[in-house]
């Protein structure tokens, strides 16, 4: 019970209190009004009415409607203007905090962010009070309707100025108490201040020249050295005394209209309080970084010296760590280079490169992939993907699905088919995880190009001067959605057309918009033309990667067809079975292109088929070796070379022989030639097309 009494008896005093602070303040504003005696250029008792709220709470809120009411009742034309009015005086403060504690205001103003946010929360409550009072005045015919906006106008600065300068000063006040005493020095140094700057307002304000605005080095000085409690005093001090200049007849703003004066006198204002508050909050939040800083430096020598002493174990453990990180690193590198393509097929009438950088040893290996795979029918199967990831998890998740491309392409070649199955696969737990993807069937026969993507940055197709991407067919990452339908989209690729699959790596930077990657991409791949497939890989790298650390894995994957311009035929490829149809579909483009009659073709390409056979079957052991085609115009005649690097066995022991005939039927002329290391097998057409060297 005594708690209780004492309570109400605090309560009650703080009511009181809060009430004679507005009542007081109120008083002293209404003798610097602009209007009809009640419209004032600084409400001080909606600054005193924040700042209660802020340090006391919201519920002084009687206190404050109470002395609002007992203020206006005189100055009113009845009790219900005055009441209407108080309502206001009461809402406008109490939604200002409101809003303040909604977006975390700090009482002592130590933060940029709060001198911001007081500034903008008086500009915005401040309207409720402005707006009540205006219509009262009107209504309660105080002033006409023509009056109603310059009255308007000066009670919504008078009581936004009431806020931004006298409630920091009630604000700065518990601060003595917090913050460390200031000494005699600093109690000198404010008092100095505070008497210089309303000296240089007073005389300021009733000088012919205007020297104004020396207060506000003054103030920026208190700011500076003091920080709050210096410069919110200096700051009221220097309004109340330029406010009171201007009410009682100034030199300096006597000239032009009410609103004028207002105008300039707010604008005045505006400066003092910005220079002062910003200044202050922006010099606490260094001292107090600094602070928080050295603290921190401390602490951490404090945790160095502990840590080390006697702790060499800790050490040599933490430089195993670097070591063992390192060794996973490199790990993961070779895991992956492992997993990828020792060497890229050699296919007839197809160039393909490829080239893969992994990211610099800071950074974390992902999961970027290619292959190449050759199918049935003499299809050739391209892939390029990311697993979502980094480190070996990353690397192992890349094989599986290499590995599970090439099972699924050799049972159906179809883009759609492999993806249909790889999401299926990558949407399996445990293991289920994010992967895109582009695969691609090329048909070297028809030029036929086949693919369909699953998230993967589009391919680029560079043909005749002109650069476009392959955006159709996308669908989102494998193991992403639940659906896993595909589409897939067909496009035919002209003779010489460069393609180029690519991972994000390449055209992706930090802070650049990947569009700008694509675009970097595409025009460069315009200027390289025919260059060679090696050094335009060599190229794209050196030019789109960064100096410095590689951020993230790059692989690049580039394939070109044959150019129709009759120039010489090469193919070099292993002597396999495998290979015979793809030469056979080279040849068989190469003759098309040159004009040869589809029948003198097919008699061309069976003798070149079986003198490659001979090659596949007899040149070599059971280790292939090197199987190279040359076809060439020579005249009006085409002439095939296909030679081997083995040793033949005897004709006798080989049996057969019925190939050579076959091909000696077939064409004009053949001479077969023992070289020092091989055979080579010379063959000559003639297909009525002139021109040749």
């Amino acid at each position: 019970m005594p708690d209780a009494v004492d309570g109400l008896a605090r309560r009650a005093g703080l009511l009181l209190a809060v009430g004679i602070a507005y009542y007081v303040g109120a008083r002293l504003g209404l003798r610097l009004s602009l209007v009809e005696h009640n419209v004032t250029p600084l409400w001080p008792p909606t600054g005193i009415a924040v700042a209660a709220f802020v340090l006391l709470g919201r519920s002084m809120w009687p206190a404050v409607a109470a002395a609002a009411f007992l203020v206006n009742l005189p100055i009113s034309e009845n009790a219900l203007a005055a009441g209407t009015t108080a309502v206001g005086n009461v809402l406008a403060p109490y939604v200002a905090v409101v809003l303040l504690e909604r977006f975390g205001f700090r009482r002592q103003l130590d933060r940029q962010r709060d001198a911001h946010l007081i500034v903008v929360v008086a500009l915005v409550s401040m309207l409720v009070s402005a707006t009540i009072g205006a219509v009262t005045l009107v209504v309660s015919g105080a002033i006409d309707a023509n009056s109603f906006v310059e009255a308007w106008a000066v009670w919504w600065t008078g009581d936004t100025m009431g806020v931004i300068l006298v409630a920091p000063f009630f604000l700065a006040i518990p601060l003595f108490r917090e913050l460390p005493r200031w000494h005699v020095g600093q109690w000198v140094e404010a008092v100095v201040v505070a008497v210089c700057v309303a000296g240089v307002a007073l005389v300021g304000m009733r000088a012919d020249i205007p020297v104004l605005f020396p207060v506000l080095p003054i103030l920026g000085w208190a700011a500076w050295r003091l920080q709050l409690r210096g410069a919110a005093p200096a700051a009221l001090v220097a309004s109340v005394a330029i406010t009171w200049s201007v009410t009682h007849d100034s030199a300096l703003f006597a000239p032009g209209s009410l609103f004028e004066q207002m105008l300039t006198l707010q604008g005045f204002n505006a400066c003092v309080a910005l220079t002062s508050f910003f200044l202050a909050a922006l010099v606490s939040e260094r001292i107090r970084t600094a602070e928080v800083l050295e603290q921190t430096a401390r602490a951490l020598e404090d945790r160095v010296r502990y840590e080390t002493q006697g702790r060499s174990d800790a050490l040599v453990e933490l430089s195993k760590e670097a070591a063992r990180s390192e060794r996973e690193h490199e790990i993961a590198v070779t895991l992956q280079r492992t997993l990828l393509p020792g060497h890229l097929p050699a296919i007839p009438g197809v160039g393909i490169a490829a080239r893969y950088i992994p990211a610099s040893s800071d950074m974390q290996v992902g999961g970027d992939w290619y292959d190449v795979v050759q199918l049935p029918q003499g299809l050739i199967g391209l892939a390029i993907g990311d697993v979502a990831g980094h480190g070996l998890a990353a690397a192992a998740t890349m094989g599986q699905l290499r590995m599970a491309v090439r099972a699924y392409a050799l049972q159906d070649s179809a883009p759609a088919s492999v993806m249909a199955r790889l999401h299926q696969l990558a949407s399996q737990p445990p293991a289920a995880t994010m992967t895109t993807l582009l695969y691609l069937v090329f048909d070297p026969d028809s030029r036929i190009l086949t693919f369909a993507n699953a998230g993967h940055p589009p391919a680029l197709r560079v043909s005749a001067g002109d650069a476009a991407y392959l955006g159709e067919a996308t669908s989102p990452p494998l193991g992403v959605s639940t659906a896993g339908t595909h589409g897939e989209s067909s496009v035919e690729l002209a003779p010489g057309t460069t393609l180029l699959l690519y991972t994000d790596g390449l055209i992706e930077r930090r802070g650049v918009s990947i569009q700008d990657g694509l675009d970097r991409l595409q025009a460069l791949s315009l200027t390289l033309g025919d260059t060679d497939l090696d050094e335009l890989c060599d190229v794209l790298l050196g030019s789109l990667l960064d100096q410095g650390p590689v951020e993230d894995d790059v692989a690049l994957l580039v394939l070109r067809t044959a150019h129709s311009d009759g120039s010489p035929l090469h193919i070099d490829v292993l002597a396999e079975p495998q290979v015979l149809v793809q030469i056979r579909s080279a040849c068989r483009h190469w003759l098309r292109d040159l004009g040869v009659s589809h029948s003198i073709a097919e008699e061309i390409l069976v003798a070149c088929g079986e003198a490659c056979n001979n090659v596949v079957e007899h040149a070599y052991g059971a280790a292939p070796g090197p199987l190279e085609v040359d076809l060439r115009m020579v005249g009006g005649s085409v002439e095939i070379a296909v030679r081997d690097y083995g040793t033949w066995r005897p004709e006798a022991d080989r049996g057969g022989g019925w190939g050579l005939d076959l091909t000696r039927a077939l064409m004009d002329s053949v001479d077969v030639r023992a070289r020092k290391k091989g055979t080579q097998v010379v063959m000559r057409r003639a297909v009525g097309i002139g021109g040749g060297p």
